[in-house]
């Protein structure tokens, strides 16, 4: 899909020819394949509640990463909005069942919380440090080539490739992976493009996701928010008013 949308080799460049950038797309695709199967573990042995926190709460990372090695310089009223933004990721995702968590399975999350944490920091890196804003596109595409052969090697590793292939498991799967590919481009073009500092890029970023994704399964799935859930809902938005 990367290939076809943006013709990364149309200018004539040699694609064997790789960028000196290359290493990072490698390290970056084993991540993600990573991340994805531990978000899988972590939310079957550790429940999804704690999984969502500890993937969604890992914003700290890039942020404190932006503002500390980036020396970025925020006012008084964005620093309270980049507070108040991670503290509204927390209310928005608790549920009550997260006290029955197994603690014997709590270093899944945990794992979760940091690798995730490291994803997003190694974004900035690149983005900042790396590459060209015209490169966005080839970076983007080798990462997830990079993810998909380790998958491959995964699946013959396992044997899963034995399985018989359920048709929504191919729709759905391809699907993720089509948003999966716009988020990491959109999000290395906000990193170049919004105007903003990068960290407020960063929290504004997991705060939508989260309070969205609460509105959305509220209203479509049915999905009760408790008063926690939507005092994180209102907090989210007054950060909104914050960061911006």
């Amino acid at each position: 899909m990367g290939i076809l949308l943006f013709q990364p080799f149309a200018n004539g460049k040699n694609p064997v020819a790789l960028p000196h950038w290359t290493p990072f797309a490698v390290l970056l695709g084993i991540l993600f394949i990573a991340m994805f199967y531990l978000i899988g573990h972590s939310s079957q042995k550790a429940g999804i509640t704690v999984t969502t926190l500890a993937n969604k709460l890992s914003l700290v990372f890039p942020v404190a990463f932006s503002l500390i090695y980036f020396n970025e310089q925020i006012s008084t009223i964005k620093a309270i909005g980049i507070v108040t933004a991670i503290i509204a990721v927390g209310l928005t995702v608790y549920k009550k069942e997260i006290t029955r968590t197994n603690l014997i399975y709590i270093a899944l999350p945990l794992f979760l919380f940091l690798g995730s944490g490291v994803i997003d920091s190694l974004v900035k890196y690149v983005q900042a440090v790396k590459i060209a804003d015209n490169e966005t596109s080839l970076y983007t595409i080798l990462v997830f080539t990079v993810a998909f052969l380790c998958g491959i090697v995964i699946s013959i590793l396992t044997k899963t490739y034995r399985q018989r292939l359920n048709p929504a498991t191919l729709v759905f799967g391809t699907l993720l992976g089509v948003v999966n590919f716009g988020s990491l481009y959109f999000i290395i073009k906000a990193l170049y493009n919004s105007g903003l500092e990068s960290s407020l890029v960063f929290a504004l970023n997991n705060m939508a996701i989260v309070a969205l994704t609460a509105i959305l399964g509220n209203l479509l799935f049915k999905e009760r928010l408790n008063k926690v859930n939507f005092a994180g809902v209102i907090l989210a938005l007054i950060s909104l008013y914050f960061l911006l």
